[in-house]
């Protein structure tokens, strides 16, 4: 196709279902335009239709705006032209702005990172142009980071209104359930009426977003549609350290369930962000004017009781050092929040815009998403001189009065935070150590990019030990590539509550290293495992020789009030069956249900059958026979853990009988056995975790212990670690079928290989309590200087990108 109305057609930029996006030219007004067109002929009228009217709606409602956030429609129509056979037909298109710029989505999946700064100017631009739409009659109904285009400058623009609705519009009925569900309101999610306050939802998510880099609501459709309606992600400030509380009450009010307990309007939003982009809610001491601002009293009645200081050094708006005053500077607009000025966070992002590359990136969602276009360009990217907000608070504790510390201290003490911390049944917390060499090749020397990386791969990490709960080291390594793929790239999936995540450091080993702790989704984990056992065939080995079975088989007549008896031979049979899945068979439980040893199985199958004989005299030969059949059975599963009956099957067998009551002993405790399979335990089991206490004796110093505290952080089966309060101590929590192996081979072994000497011993345990000795002719400056410089000893048998860290270590 080379035309298409009076439309010079260039290049396609993509293609969907319904139709493709092209990049054109208008030779009348001699213009750029990007064109969205539909295929009129096609084999689902029903789809066709349902196309046509979004296709109609998106320039009816585009058409009716005029802002410079909001992507322009120039023109609707319909023409003749030819598909992909060369037959004839007709196609539907709209001309649209061809933007410079970017999908914020994109960005996104970069992992890119935003100052709070950054992430003001956006979202004002975002809500400045929402608001004209709402002005005008449009609700977007698809706000998300994919419709959002930002452009060389920095400014964003708001694209597809294909399923906007108009105040005038009845194309879309109450219980039509339209859009994104990571992004959709509740009243989406339920196909209830929607207005304007469901954009202003979408948007608190995907501030959420901009913050933290996660979205707040994670998970399949089904999942995540629930989240919406029933849950509150973490706070943001929980996921990104230095932010002030105050984004937690904007965020929160954005996101809220009930449309009324959301901002009202998009101004009311864009009010709230100024304000919260300033640090700090207005003091009495302030403008008198502000004291009334209705937004800022109700972000303060949201608020926890605290108080919210000065942004530091990575804020614009904190107090900056003497400059010579600009000659003319702009008075902040009228509706600028309290002790926030355009001016500053305008400077901020502008400085960036002007180191901005030139250049022409091109890429399109088709039918359905504008076309976009623009170059590679960083004005999102820290300025490499700024702090981060992790370095910043690192700095402002520097100046506050230090912990008392040993005398040979010579390194801090870990940030991690040494309160407990309350999960929920199936969530453990886990710390991990990011670790990247920031000279590879792949990164093309962008500290950047290798600060994104390291956190990614502390990320990766924090799943990869939760995988340890389930999967057996040797299993794992074997397995690595294809768990690398599908299951730790989802780390943002499984990580419910990020609690620490350091900054990204440069060690003496020239490794570049983040520290992050969270709290992790085991749970859903597990379950993506199994799914990914069966979609992948692949037979995982799994920890603890998998889970303990206890059985309990019951056999009663049908004709007697007796009740039914214990049988040891359906027993042995279904013990048998049980045991071909590879499951350890538990004789404690199976006694007296209820006893003293109930829960020292896992799960425990219950079975009870009733038989009858049956007599039937051969007419010919006068024979009897006897046949015996059943009349009842009930076979359950119970998860010890919880008691909870997973299990239950009141279903006869159809049509079976047994010539002898063994026979059908035999035979039901077989037909029982397979009522279940090994994915049917995997399904529920639930490994458990300990916490135990480790004391290394001999250790030099602080700095020592430091170290340790770092190669503790890698073993995989190592799953949370701190320091405890005495040097040399740490408390570790493991999985629950751990013992002094676990630290003999994952730990002392592979540091005595990294040292060449025989350095760490194991000294004995008791209960919970590990000992370690450093052995004293290791307390060597060359020694000690190995250990810090070398990369963790973990990483010497690890699988991946981090097993090619060995090279690394110090000969």
């Amino acid at each position: 196709m080379n035309q298409l109305g009076k439309y010079q057609i260039r290049r396609e930029l993509g293609k969907g279902a319904m139709g493709i996006v092209y990049e054109a030219f208008d030779p009348v007004i001699e213009r750029r335009v990007a064109l969205k067109t539909i295929l009129r002929e096609d084999k689902d009228e029903a789809a066709l239709a349902e196309a046509l009217a979004r296709f109609k709606r998106e320039a009816q409602a585009a058409g009716r705006l005029n802002h410079p956030g909001v992507v322009a429609v120039y023109d609707y129509g319909e023409a003749q032209s030819a598909d992909a056979q060369g037959k004839p037909c007709q196609v539907a298109y709209i001309a649209m702005e061809y933007v410079d710029g970017r999908e914020l989505r994109a960005m996104f999946e970069e992992q890119q990172r935003f100052t709070p700064q950054q992430v003001a100017i956006l979202m004002l631009d975002i809500l400045d142009a929402l608001g004209h739409a709402h002005a005008h009659g449009v609700i977007h109904r698809d706000m998300k980071p994919g419709n959002l285009f930002v452009q060389q400058d920095g400014k964003v623009k708001i694209g597809d209104f294909g399923i906007a609705r108009l105040e005038s519009s009845d194309l879309t009925q109450v219980g039509a359930i339209i859009g994104t569900p990571a992004y959709m309101s509740p009243e989406q999610v339920t196909g209830s009426p929607v207005d304007a306050r469901s954009d202003l939802f979408s948007c608190g998510v995907i501030l959420y977003q901009l913050l933290t880099g996660e979205r707040p609501f994670t998970g399949n459709h089904t999942s995540i549609m629930y989240k919406v309606l029933n849950e509150m992600p973490p706070p943001v400030t929980a996921l990104h350290a230095g932010l002030p509380p105050v984004w937690d009450a904007v965020v929160k009010k954005a996101i809220a369930k009930n449309p009324d307990h959301r901002f009202q309007s998009a101004q009311e939003f864009a009010a709230a962000i100024k304000i919260a982009a300033s640090g700090r809610l207005p003091e009495a001491d302030d403008d008198k004017t502000v004291l009334h601002n209705p937004v800022a009293a109700q972000l303060s009645a949201e608020m926890p009781t605290q108080t919210f200081p000065a942004r530091q050094a990575h804020t614009p708006s904190a107090t900056p050092a003497p400059a010579p005053a600009p000659a003319a500077a702009a008075a902040p607009p009228a509706n600028a929040a309290p002790g926030v000025t355009q001016a500053p966070l305008q400077a901020t992002l502008n400085q960036n815009r002007q180191s901005a590359n030139k250049g022409v990136w091109l890429g399109a969602a088709a039918a359905g998403i504008v076309a976009v276009a623009g170059a590679a360009y960083f004005f999102v990217l820290p300025d490499k001189n700024a702090q981060t907000p992790q370095q910043a608070a690192a700095s402002a504790s520097a100046h506050s009065t230090p912990a008392p510390q040993v005398a040979q201290t010579s390194a801090p003490q870990p940030a991690l935070a040494s309160t407990e911390i309350k999960t929920a049944d199936g969530e453990v917390v886990i710390s991990a150590l990011g670790l990247v060499d920031p000279q590879d090749p792949k990164f093309g020397g962008d500290s950047g990019a290798a600060q994104a990386e390291v956190r990614a791969d502390a990320r990766r990490q924090l799943v990869e030990k939760a995988l340890a709960l389930y999967v057996d080291n040797n299993s794992l390594d074997k397995n690595y590539p294809v768990i690398e793929q599908k299951l730790l790239s989802r780390h943002s999936d499984f990580i419910k509550n990020v609690l620490h995540e350091s900054g990204a450091e440069t060690g003496k080993n020239g490794l570049l290293q983040s520290e992050a702790r969270a709290v992790l989704k085991v749970r859903e984990l597990r379950k993506s495992l199994n799914e990914l056992s069966k979609a992948e065939r692949i037979d995982f080995i799994r920890n603890n020789g998998d889970p303990k079975i206890a059985i309990q088989m019951s056999i009663g007549n049908a004709d007697q009030t007796l009740p039914p008896a214990r049988s040891q031979l359906a027993e042995n049979v279904l013990k048998e069956r049980v045991k071909s899945f590879g499951f350890r068979i538990w004789a404690g439980d199976g006694e007296v249900k209820g006893g003293p040893n109930a829960k020292s199985a896992d799960f425990q199958i219950i079975g009870e059958a009733k038989f009858k004989q049956l007599s039937h005299k051969l007419p010919a030969s006068g024979l009897t026979i006897n046949k015996t059949v059943l009349t009842s059975w009930t076979v359950k599963a119970i998860d010890k853990a919880t008691n909870e009956e997973i299990y239950l099957n009141t279903m006869l067998p159809k049509g079976a009988s047994w010539n002898s009551e063994d026979q059908a002993l035999a035979d039901i405790g077989k037909q029982m056995g397979d009522e279940f399979s090994k994915d049917f335990f995997l399904q529920h089991f639930e490994y458990g975790v300990k916490k135990i206490n480790l004391n290394i004796a001999g250790l030099p110093n602080a700095q020592t212990a430091q170290i340790m505290l770092s190669e503790l952080r890698n073993v995989r089966r190592v799953l949370d670690v701190q320091s405890g309060t005495g040097l040399g101590q740490f408390q570790l929590q493991v999985p629950e079928s751990s013992n002094s192996d676990l630290l003999q081979e994952n730990l002392i072994a592979p540091l005595n290989a990294k040292l060449g000497q025989h350095c760490f011993a194991l000294a004995g345990a008791s209960g919970n309590d590990i000992n370690l000795s450093f052995a004293a002719q290791c307390n060597t400056a060359q020694l000690l200087a190995k250990l810090e410089s070398g990369a963790p000893a973990a990483v010497m048998h690890a699988p991946g990108a981090r097993g090619k860290l060995k090279g690394k270590i110090s000969t």
